[in-house]
């Protein structure tokens, strides 16, 4: 009895042990390693004996060359849980071998984990789509990543090198040196004039490198430098376009004779003073010994706000930022946010310092959805007609805010609505500045052309204007103090009702002129404004009008009735 129930116990024994040992607490896991790298496999069991089975064969009965490139260690956990290792060296041809846990006991059947996988990114291939872009001052290389594993889990895995080669001399291509394009991350790598040179053709190409090294070179493609440069502002409204000589112009879009104010050649140069305040696109090619390269086009402004930016402030309101071309002399930039059709036109001035390229402010605006126009203010404080940006996305603002009206220069200011296309224009002036005059700005809705009138305290006001359909447009008033400072925001500003249209005409109609004496509407024919700009004369057409009544006691808001 006593041997019988001693083998029970030893049996019992084994068994517990058994179901014990063929427990694995922790499985290998698939892994991603780069070529040549070291792949590491754990397995975690509370003991027993443990082996490494590799694509269905167990470690022990491999070849020994396969057995030489596995290597099996074996540790333990404070615990007391046994934590073996298998290190297989990452060669290509292991990519794609299964790995699995074997744990057990002496006589006992043993515990198979899931199969873990091994993966092994090697070089890369070459990148694709390699294409090269020129603009006015730099040239830009681009290309499309080739196809990686994720092996650390963190990017970057893929980074790359630019090659340049000088091709301009056949027999013997030069390799350039760019410190800077070697190890980027990008898909794509600008150079700067300072790598390139003028009249010169090069190969550009780009290669991959990870973890296992360096991958394919890309296929050459060829360009050459963008050779059209911009100087600053020569003067008040001209701009100097330089063309080196190996460079042929072949096509000047929305350029006329008048548009080309002088034209200077020397050895190496070609410039070109194109007149201001215009959109230019200019297509251009480089002639080289081994023919035509690379047709190359660069839109441009000869204007001096080159950028606005609007973005909605926490508080209500907008920040309008704009960039001035650097050595501009406009005074600053009229910005325009249109909102819906019945609502007016909101403006605002950005004045700036000749040191400042760019000039920022806050305009409250009630919430709604705008379309932004930025205006030059040119040396004589008035806003150019064209716009020189118009914003392509519109903004939207959620949180709304009230909008101040103040200006030193104008005590008071009204626009009035009188008959027909009529509108009055009244401004009375502060007399500590003798030399401020009145901005008229008024503009159709969703057209981008301004009109623009200056009124100074020599006009016998009211003046009125004509304008087709004034229910269409935002009137606004600005003051003007000497040469060049406007007030940053209207002191009135205003858009008519159809409504309102509607019911003085019929007023009109019904001889409900609501006047105390009659009034005599006296047309002094059309005042020849003569604006300076750019050292040319524009003659712009104004027709005017005052009112005046016979009874000395009508007032001038009622003469224009």
């Amino acid at each position: 009895e006593t041997s019988f129930f001693a083998r029970c116990l030893v049996g019992a024994l084994l068994l517990t042990l058994s179901c014990v040992a063929q427990e694995i607490l922790h499985a290998p896991e698939s892994t991603t390693v780069f070529l040549n790298q070291s792949a590491v496999f754990t397995c975690e069991t509370r003991g027993g004996i443990t082996s490494w089975s590799v694509n269905g064969t167990q470690r022990e009965i491999l070849l020994p060359d396969i057995r030489s490139d596995l290597v099996v260690s074996e540790s333990t956990t404070p615990e007391g849980t046994a934590v073996h290792t298998l290190t297989i060296s990452a060669r290509a041809q292991y990519n794609g071998t299964r790995v699995q846990c074997l744990s057990g006991i002496f006589g006992g059947p043993l515990v198979e984990s899931d199969n873990a996988t091994l993966t092994i990114q090697g070089p890369l291939s070459a990148v694709a789509g390699l294409r090269v872009t020129s603009n006015a001052s730099s040239v830009t290389i681009s290309w499309s990543a080739p196809f990686s594993l994720d092996v650390t889990g963190v990017d970057p895995d893929i980074w790359y090198s630019v090659l340049i080669y000088n091709v301009s001399d056949e027999n013997n291509p030069t390799a350039i040196l760019c410190t800077d394009c070697i190890n980027i991350t990008e898909t794509h790598y600008t150079f700067t004039p300072d790598y390139l040179s003028p009249c010169h053709v090069y190969n550009f190409s780009a290669i991959p490198l990870n973890g296992a090294g360096q991958g394919e070179s890309s296929a050459n493609v060829t360009s050459g430098k963008s050779f059209l440069t911009r100087t600053d502002i020569q003067a008040a409204c001209d701009v100097a376009v330089k063309f080196h000589a190996c460079v042929s112009i072949f096509f000047l879009q929305g350029v006329s004779k008048v548009d080309i104010k002088d034209q200077l050649r020397s050895q190496e140069i070609v410039m070109y003073t194109l007149s201001a305040n215009k959109l230019y696109s200019i297509f251009f090619e480089v002639n080289t010994t081994a023919g035509i390269m690379n047709v190359s086009h660069d839109t441009f402004t000869t204007y001096d706000v080159q950028s606005l930016s609007v973005e909605e402030e926490g508080g209500g309101g907008v920040l309008v930022r704009g960039e001035f071309t650097s050595g501009s002399r406009a005074t600053g930039c009229l910005v325009v946010l249109q909102g819906p059709p019945t609502s007016p036109d909101i403006f605002r001035a950005l004045m700036r310092t000749e040191s400042q390229d760019t000039v920022s402010t806050n305009v409250p605006v009630p919430p709604s959805t705008y379309t932004v126009y930025g205006y030059d203010l040119e040396e004589n404080g008035l806003p150019n007609t064209m716009p020189a940006v118009v914003l392509e996305s519109q903004l939207t603002t959620s949180k709304g805010a009230t909008l101040v009206k103040r200006s030193q220069l104008l005590k008071d200011a009204t626009i009035t609505f009188q008959f027909g296309s009529t509108v009055a224009i009244d401004c009375e002036f502060s007399e500590v500045y003798p030399e401020a005059s009145c901005v008229l700005v008024y503009r159709e809705y969703g057209n981008p052309l301004l009109s623009v009138v200056e009124l100074s305290q020599l006009f016998d006001f009211p003046v009125s204007i004509t304008v087709d359909n004034p229910e269409n447009y935002t009137f606004a008033l600005f003051g003007k103090n000497g040469a060049t400072s406007l007030d940053e925001e209207p002191l009135v500003y205003t858009k008519f009702s159809d409504s309102a249209t509607d019911k003085t005409d019929r007023g009109k109609e019904e001889g409900n002129h609501n006047s105390q004496g009659p009034v005599v509407a006296i047309s002094i024919g059309t005042v020849v404004v003569c604006l300076l700009v750019c050292g040319s004369a524009v003659l712009v057409p104004v027709m005017v009008r005052w009112y005046y009544n016979r009874s000395k006691s009508t007032h001038a808001s009622d003469a224009g009735k």
